[in-house]
């Protein structure tokens, strides 16, 4: 859809008005920020109220933003510039962590907007591996620590089906180094179930081992850091009963993580602005989501982001959401992690 000039400032002021106030917005009050007369304003109002851009109540009040509208004002914004409020010794602060990085990261996030601050990280399934190893810790518990193409090193222990031996794990991890080394385990997966296809019989033992052993839902789950649930409260856009829902929902990860895979696109490399409405997450309906990519060597690895009310500063707030991720990615690149 295209509006004028004219339409678009008008649309503009009056989502900044109703930022601010949280009440509708009248022709009055509009004429006194714009160099239009009240009629010449109440015409192109009922035209943006036709458009689908704007609603209004009843017949008497103003008029409110429809999400159709903000998504329309966000487009005629100015391209983000970056800028923001992280110190020169953000890194020296967490030292070389990728969870204390994470979790400052998205408490600084929190603060700064005001709303709850999120750092995504997604499964160590989706990253290339340069050596994996096995460790048994007990009947049915195993470490594996996998050191990254990039240097990093990821520890996890997971819970098994089954009582393996060291001597299968070795093997197994024999296997892996020699066999799939450089590749994700993701890619693994996909290798060993053709070739379980093609000659199960040569293949069952060794690979369908593999692929039980790690193909846990322990080992699977990515990570998700938050911070700044009571903003929420605070900003009264909600009550507790739905704080509660929406701390649960992120604390369980599963959807939250399918929305953010399904919303932004790996080759994002601006924010993408999300209305809770569409995420398929009921408790996310009132609020707002401004996501971003952060990447290693030009591949996102994560997302970050805020939650929060639907109407807030959102120049601004785009504006740290897009500067945390340039940094991260900064400091991701720059330095070996261990996660």
């Amino acid at each position: 859809m295209w509006i004028s000039k004219r339409d678009t400032e008008i649309l503009a002021t009056l989502v900044n008005l109703y930022s601010n106030t949280r009440l509708p917005v009248s022709s009055a009050q509009l004429s006194g920020y714009l160099p239009f007369s009240c009629s010449l304003i109440r015409k192109e109002l009922q035209k943006l109220e036709a458009n689908g851009l704007l609603k209004k109540s009843s017949s008497s009040s103003g008029r409110t933003p429809t999400d159709q509208g903000i998504k329309m004002y966000l487009r005629s914004l100015d391209e983000i510039t970056e800028t923001g409020t992280l110190s020169p010794g953000f890194l020296e602060e967490n030292g070389k962590n990728f969870r204390d990085l994470s979790t400052k990261s998205a408490d600084l996030l929190s603060r700064e907007s005001d709303n709850i601050g999120f750092v995504y990280f997604d499964s160590i399934f989706d990253l290339e591996f340069k050596s994996v190893k096995l460790i048994k810790i007990d009947s049915y518990k195993i470490m594996m620590i996998l050191s990254s193409s990039n240097q990093w090193i990821f520890s996890k222990i997971f819970v098994t089906n089954r009582n393996y031996s060291e001597a299968e794990l070795k093997n197994w991890e024999h296997i892996l180094n020699k066999e799939f080394s450089h590749r994700s385990l993701n890619r693994v997966f996909k290798i060993i179930r053709n070739r379980l296809f093609k000659d199960k019989k040569r293949y069952i033992n060794v690979y369908r081992g593999i692929y039980d052993l790690l193909g846990t839902e322990d080992l699977i789950t990515a990570d998700l850091f938050y911070n700044g649930a009571l903003n929420l409260l605070n900003s009264r856009v909600t009550d507790t009963e739905t704080l509660k829902k929406i701390i649960s929902t992120l604390e369980e990860k599963e959807r939250f993580a399918k929305f953010l895979k399904d919303i932004l696109n790996e080759n994002d490399r601006n924010p993408v602005i999300a209305f809770g409405g569409e995420s398929g997450i009921s408790e996310f309906e009132e609020l707002i989501l401004i996501i971003s990519n952060f990447y290693w060597s030009e591949n996102p690895i994560g997302k970050l982001g805020i939650i929060g009310p639907k109407f807030t500063r959102y120049s601004e707030t785009i504006n740290r959401v897009k500067h945390f991720s340039s940094h991260m990615t900064t400091i991701l690149s720059d330095n070996p992690m261990e996660v």
